[in-house]
């Protein structure tokens, strides 16, 4: 099979390409993007040129993973390319659910308006974190959830809650209509996101499933008061369900599709996008992906060392 390691040099802190010497086997292909997009563009058209199966390891964040995402399903690729990521950006949240998986593994994708995300889709108070988080990240031996910390005690300080109409649609075609003035909408695919945080403690990437978390405006004492459980997911139960003491603002469903309307912006696996609105649905099976443990390329393949989350 023929494989392509893809760097993102500029994802976590930057790291020089050099640090593949020695690494990559020899007849593997190295490929080292350019800018914003240029993952994505580049693994889009070697999916459209190569028929065969080949194999994409990709060295970068959340939002690199995303472009090698897109740049696959764009290219009706997802039965023959295998994706395998070495985690070099600041969150590389996929990355803790998917290390549980032995061997290859098919799992699940999110379209929205036109586009893929394979982890966690976010709106409200969690897109204006990572935009703070963006700033934060920058500052010498502040790591990806020190971050995203950061972010959210930024945030706390403007006001909080935004009015949205937001549409479920469940495995038996039921629709749900929720309207009001929410704190944080997620839509999630896998259980990580900020660095960390588990916000989806229940979302599994194979069950054909949008696990989908509403939060409804609540005070910034509640916030902080409740904070450190949603972190850590004890949020929700191991039944899926929210916990008594949550339930008061917490709404937590499965969904096969999800419709949220008012919006300012979103954020997809990371990456932040403006938007009025979004229309999102699962894509069951939508690509193979092989942990680097379970011999994707070699066993010499690790993180450049910037981020204590790196794994």
């Amino acid at each position: 099979m023929r494989r392509i390691h893809v760097l993102n040099p500029a994802a976590g802190k930057g790291h020089d390409p050099a640090f593949l010497d020695g690494i990559v086997p020899e007849g593997d292909e190295i490929y080292t993007t350019t800018g914003i997009g240029d993952a994505e563009r580049y693994i889009a058209s070697v999916c459209a040129e190569d028929h065969g199966e080949i194999s994409f390891v990709v060295y970068g964040g959340d939002g690199t993973l995303n472009e090698a995402v897109n740049g696959i399903l764009k290219a009706d690729a997802g039965d023959r390319a295998v994706l395998s990521v070495v985690p070099s950006g600041t969150g590389n949240d996929f990355v803790r659910t998917v290390s549980a998986f032995e061997g290859e593994t098919r799992v699940d994708a999110v379209k929205y308006n036109g586009r893929y995300a394979v982890n966690i889709i976010n709106m409200g108070f969690d897109c204006s974190v990572v935009d703070k988080t963006q700033k934060y990240k920058t500052m010498p031996a502040v790591s990806g959830s020190m971050a995203y910390i950061m972010g959210v005690a930024d945030v706390l300080f403007h006001r909080l809650g935004e009015k949205w109409q937001i549409e479920l649609e469940d495995e038996a075609g039921e629709r749900e209509i929720l309207r009001g003035e929410y704190l944080l909408c997620l839509i999630a695919n896998g259980q990580y996101y900020g660095g960390g945080f588990r916000p989806a403690p229940a979302a599994s990437l194979t069950d054909g499933l949008l696990d989908v978390l509403i939060v409804s405006k609540v005070s910034r004492v509640t916030f902080v008061r409740l904070v450190s459980d949603y972190r850590k997911g004890t949020h929700i139960d191991e039944n899926g369900e929210v916990v008594e003491r949550f339930r008061k603002f917490v709404t937590y469903r499965r969904a096969k599709k999800v419709k949220v309307t008012g919006l300012g912006f979103l954020c997809a696996d990371g990456e932040i996008e403006p938007t009025p609105s979004i229309e999102a649905e699962i894509v069951p099976n939508a690509l193979r992906v092989l942990p680097l443990s379970s011999g994707s390329g070699t066993e010499k393949e690790k993180a450049p060392a910037d981020d204590p989350a790196a794994v």
